[in-house]
């Protein structure tokens, strides 16, 4: 009843929404060219001109009370060569693989589970518009099952089969692992960087996807039953959201934020994630509100992590379990 081309025109609508969420990742950060004005007697976006010494002073000023650590004292740091700039900004953000990293994780997990008390109406806007996409494919869940089927070849399932790798942690973690050496032993701190807010990104958001699918307890299409099937609080059944879906969105993110001077980067890091997303679909394992779920909690989880670790500058607040011989409890700590 199916066997039209819907299934692939709307698999295509699929992908190009997720490609497109790469552009809003960073539309609420400045672009490095906002913070590195070149002194042409131009004025910059806070009214300013370089050519007048009294407001360089002031801009000079602007930059050593938020920027703490960075200290702009000479001109020549605004008209420095970008490559100097991005090594100077990368030094700065150095993330170190020590046991702070570790511990941070714990107070990373909670700070990220309770950011909707933290939340503006923008941000419960975006999370209704999640809302309403899931309802929308919870909806269509069985007739996209169908689509799919109607539609399945060889061809199709040996494609499915390499994207579906991306969302194994077997594979995703080592990988991460391989960069962040790579950015150790060449020292470059930004893909160090990459690779360890990558990973812990891939493990927080694994945690709330587990957490998420014992509560739901939904069958899976293979299953053979409804979309509407939910037992809830059981390990049985974990369709919803995708545990594959969220993780591979989580590391697309991270690595689209990080490298979005890269024009290439962004389209193949959502781009493989979207098909990962689609693979699940093809084989059965998720319905498509599954995948949409999963995608949107790897994405914003992902993002709300990378405004984290750019808040620290430093810093770095902790909170971890801890047992001595002496007893146990919760340890609450700071760095700076």
């Amino acid at each position: 009843m199916f066997r039209n081309p819907i299934p692939f025109k709307f698999a295509t609508f699929f992908l190009s929404v997720f490609i497109m969420m790469g552009g809003w990742a960073h539309a609420d950060e400045f672009s490095e060219s906002e913070f590195f004005e070149e002194s042409n007697g131009a004025e910059d976006k806070s009214g300013y001109s370089f050519e007048n010494e009294k407001s360089f002073k002031e801009r000079n000023n602007f930059f050593d009370s938020n920027l703490n650590d960075l200290k702009i004292t000479d001109s020549r740091t605004y008209t420095s060569s970008p490559r100097k700039r991005e090594r100077l900004r990368d030094s700065q953000n150095r993330l170190n693989f020590d046991r702070d990293y570790f511990y941070g994780i714990f107070s990373d997990i909670a700070y990220t589970a309770t950011s909707p008390l933290r939340w503006d109406d923008s941000d419960w806007m975006t999370a209704a518009w999640i809302a309403g996409g899931t309802s929308l494919f919870f909806i269509l869940d069985e007739e996209i099952r169908d689509g799919f089927e109607d539609n399945r070849s060889s061809t199709i399932d040996d494609v499915s089969e390499f994207f579906e790798r991306f969302g194994n942690g077997a594979i995703s973690l080592p990988a991460l692992g391989a960069f962040y050496l790579y950015g150790y032993f060449g020292e470059n701190a930004k893909a160090e960087r990459t690779a360890l807010i990558a990973a812990e990104s891939f493990l927080v958001t694994g945690l709330f996807t587990t957490v998420l699918k014992a509560t739901a307890g939904r069958h899976r299409p293979s299953t053979g039953d409804s979309a509407t099937s939910f037992d809830g609080f059981t390990t049985d059944h974990g369709s919803f959201p995708s545990g594959h879906t969220s993780p591979v969105f989580a590391i697309a993110t991270v690595i689209a934020n990080e490298y979005e001077d890269v024009p290439y980067i962004e389209p193949i890091s959502y781009g493989i994630a979207t098909m990962t997303g689609l693979s699940r679909i093809n084989d059965e394992k998720h319905w498509a509100s599954d995948v949409f779920l999963g995608a949107a909690l790897g994405y914003f989880t992902s993002k709300t992590l990378l405004r984290l670790h750019s808040d620290k500058k430093g810093q770095h607040f902790t909170i971890y379990p801890r047992v001595d011989r002496n007893g146990g409890g919760i340890v609450l700590g700071k760095k700076f």
